[in-house]
């Protein structure tokens, strides 16, 4: 074994295993970060600057990010790169159109104006909505694993739960004493279908966690996703460790079920490590580790593990000046009850060159229809939708392009200038997995373990907590976090005494 040796390895550059990653160089380990092949959702195509996902900070409340970045000392630093957008999100229905601000009062005349339902029962449903995110956040307080699996971690997340017994709401939602129910679901609902990738039926938990965590704390973070990784990556820097997003490895090497290190691609000898964190689906770890290793009960929850559904984002180079002055950052399209181009998310990209703007629309891929993405016929439908939803787009539309088809970038005036993405052999063509809360569990945000069954290879992010957005990830990437800390004994006794109190 080489002497090159670190605590941790993190795979990969998504916000669960990098949350862990920070906190553990914070409590002393040695981290090492890996992008194994992961790329900015930023990108530029014919002079445009494009993404490949929407990002909007939700739940900005929560006792969670605070906890995390006071522990990072990241609060400063998060306020400077947070702002509160306005409007806060749009939604577009039919028949109406309703912007949601962080002034509450704005949004109940929004919803007033434009559903006609009556001011008390608007009042008593976001009063309520605000109350059950309180309780949520209660619950989210309690320093807990999710999902949990150890003894002392199922007597503390039993703590927590008899603390705050969520799990035994059985209810849809606040909106369900209401007669106005039917108008307020058609404006909170598209965001919780989006959300929870069409789940028919999510969790009381999820469903209320959702409207509140869009309704009551929204932000826009500079950079966006990238923005927040680049928070964590500096603070894993800060803390002795290293980032290589250049990086990647072939190889997960395990002696007798423990992680012992990694082979780097182009390194002969293996680098030493105790603990793997990662967001790869136990598919992308196959060629890394042979799945034979699996502990008999993560096999059988990775074999019954409901299939993620796929998403669709479309980007669209335009003229600034075909972009409605009344369309918010971020828009939630509803024009049916249906998921597909029925249901689109909206989101206007900032560009350097003002001169240009752009417009990446997003769905979910209704199950059975995947063929539409290949065909191009899903490119089509929400290009006919975005015909309804901006005026003249033809007229000024100058780029198409996705990060999901493999059809290339389509020049529309034959005069685009700047870098042109290469265009990927169909079998090659990145897929954009969005995973369903589960409908088990107690709290209906338990996805996979984050123990495998080989001793410190552990998953974390959205497989892990799902349902629950950046939150989600942010709650994994914790729990992973406790978890790595308990792995090494000996950096374990060091980090407690180096919290002890001096006696004088």
């Amino acid at each position: 074994m080489t002497s090159n040796y670190y605590d941790v390895v993190v795979l990969g550059m998504e916000l669960g295993p990098l949350t862990a990653g920070a906190l553990l160089a914070r409590r002393g380990f040695r981290v090492l970060v890996v992008g194994q092949g992961g790329a900015s959702d930023k990108y530029s195509c014919l002079g445009f600057d494009f993404t490949h996902r929407p990002f909007l900070l939700t739940s900005a409340h929560s006792p969670v990010y605070r906890r995390i970045f006071d522990e990072l000392s990241l609060g400063q630093l998060f306020a400077q790169v947070a702002e509160i957008p306005s409007p806060c999100y749009q939604v577009i229905l039919p028949d109406a159109r309703i912007d949601v601000h962080e002034d509450h009062e704005k949004t109940e005349r929004e919803i007033i104006r434009e559903l006609n339902v009556p001011k008390d029962q608007v009042q008593a449903a976001l009063k309520e909505l605000g109350r059950t995110s309180g309780e949520i956040d209660k619950l989210f307080a309690a320093d807990v694993v999710v999902p949990p699996e150890s003894f002392f971690e199922r007597r503390e997340f039993s703590r927590a739960q008899v603390q705050n017994p969520f799990h035994l709401v059985r209810d849809p939602g606040p909106l369900t004493r209401h007669d106005a129910e039917k108008d307020l679901q058609r404006f909170l609902e598209p965001v919780v279908r989006m959300e929870t990738a069409g789940a028919p039926s999510p969790a009381p938990l999820v469903s209320r966690r959702q409207m509140g965590a869009w309704l009551f704390g929204c932000r826009q973070i500079t950079g966006d996703r990238d923005g927040l990784r680049r928070l964590l990556c500096d603070r894993i820097v800060g803390h002795g460790g290293d980032v290589g997003p250049g990086q990647s490895v072939t190889e997960i090497v395990i002696s007798r079920s423990k992680v012992t290190g990694v082979r780097m691609r182009g390194k002969e000898e293996p680098t030493g490590c105790r603990t793997v964190l990662t967001d790869l689906s136990p598919k992308e770890l196959a060629p890394l580790v042979a799945p034979n290793l699996w502990s008999k009960r993560f096999a059988a929850l990775v074999a019954n593990a409901p299939e993620p559904v796929l998403g669709y984002g479309l980007n669209l180079g335009v003229d600034p000046e075909v972009v409605p002055s009344g369309l918010a950052k971020t828009a939630f399209v509803c024009s049916g009850d249906n998921l597909g181009a029925d249901l689109l998310r909206v989101e206007i990209v900032a560009q350097r060159d003002k001169t240009k703007a752009a417009i990446h629309v997003s769905c979910i891929v209704p199950r059975g229809e995947e063929d539409s993405i290949r065909t191009g016929a899903l490119r089509d439908d929400i290009l006919d939708r975005m015909r309804w939803l901006i005026p003249f787009l033809d007229n000024h539309l100058r780029m198409v392009h996705s990060h999901y088809d493999g059809f290339g970038p389509l020049d529309l005036t034959g005069e685009a200038d700047g870098e042109t993405p290469p265009v990927p052999h169909p079998e090659e063509v990145p897929r954009w997995l969005l995973r369903r809360p589960p409908t088990g569990g107690a709290l209906g945000v338990e996805g996979l373990p984050h123990r495998t069954g080989m001793k410190g290879l552990l998953l974390s992010g959205s497989q892990v907590v799902c349902g629950l957005s950046t939150e989600g990830e942010f709650i994994a990437g914790w729990g992973a976090a406790h978890i790595a800390g308990k792995i090494d004994p000996s950096r374990r006794r060091l980090v407690m005494s180096m919290r002890s109190k001096v006696e004088m």
